[in-house]
């Protein structure tokens, strides 16, 4: 419901769209996109929520949706560690997870691992003695979307894998975008302003960033005719998205971060007792 109100306050407002920065974000690489597959069905938050028990954390994640228009949502993905012998597993069934997103959760693993003290399995893949379990849900029934991918989760992830390390709680009002790097910076992502839109819909207060994402480009659309002649074409214009947000009412500010370190101090509570 609140994404329907928000498509029809930006419908008011001149068409204005991010065609230009979402196509660049998906051929670039650096969007979490959703595919629709048929014949499958997504687990449900409340499964995840069970799923990962006390000792599991899970975390909001901001991704776009395919279709006939880019469309902001949000999933939720949920890990947990035991003891082990330096395993990654991610569930793909029923919510099918793509290369990207698996490959970005193996970086997420090794940057986690620096961050708490402990040794990056001799695979480079896990971490040394402990078992890790991935497991994502998605946006909900409304949306017919199962399949996600992309490396844009990564900070989300290395996140809920340090919250689960050190058993700390996430702070449930903050959301991140943005891809993980080896050195834990955190890299660019595309579709940044339909994910803030999501974020704002779903109730986020706080909506962390790449350095220099605060502010997208987005194109407004001109129609022009002369005669018979009819032509559109798209004006850039640079907006910040902390005003945009002030004048839509959504609530979220959007706060750039450069790396995981940054990333811990605001989506972090302090270690438990």
């Amino acid at each position: 419901m609140g994404v329907r109100r928000t498509r029809r306050k930006r419908a008011k407002i001149g068409h204005l769209a991010l065609v230009g920065a979402f196509l660049i974000g998906l051929l670039c690489g650096y969007g979490l996109s959703m595919i629709p597959l048929e014949g499958k069905t997504a687990l449900s938050e409340e499964e995840l929520l069970e799923w990962a028990g006390p000792t599991g954390r899970v975390i909001n994640i901001l991704a776009v949706a395919s279709g006939s228009q880019p469309l902001g949502v949000v999933c939720t993905l949920a890990v947990k560690v035991a003891p082990g012998h330096g395993g990654l597993y991610m569930d793909i069934d029923p919510t099918l997870v793509g290369f990207d997103f698996q490959e970005a959760s193996r970086v997420a693993a090794r940057v986690a691992a620096k961050k708490v003290g402990l040794e990056v399995a001799e695979d480079g893949v896990g971490i040394k003695g402990v078992d890790i379990f991935f497991r994502v849900a998605g946006p909900g029934k409304e949306i017919t979307v199962e399949a996600i991918d992309g490396p844009s989760a990564g900070a989300a992830t290395t996140i809920a894998l340090i919250a689960a390390l050190e058993n700390r709680q996430i702070k449930p009002d903050v959301v991140i975008t943005g891809t993980i790097q080896p050195d834990g910076t955190i890299g660019q992502v595309g579709g940044v302003f339909y994910k803030a839109e999501a974020a704002a819909a779903h109730g986020a207060k706080l909506m962390l960033v790449p350095k220099g994402q605060s502010k997208v480009v987005m194109y407004e659309q001109v129609t022009r005719r002369i005669g018979w002649f009819t032509w559109t074409t798209y004006v850039p214009e640079v907006v910040d998205l902390n005003e945009w947000s002030e004048n839509q009412g959504w609530g979220l500010e959007i706060r750039e971060v450069e790396n995981i370190d940054e990333v811990m101090e605001l989506m972090l509570e302090s270690t438990t007792p």
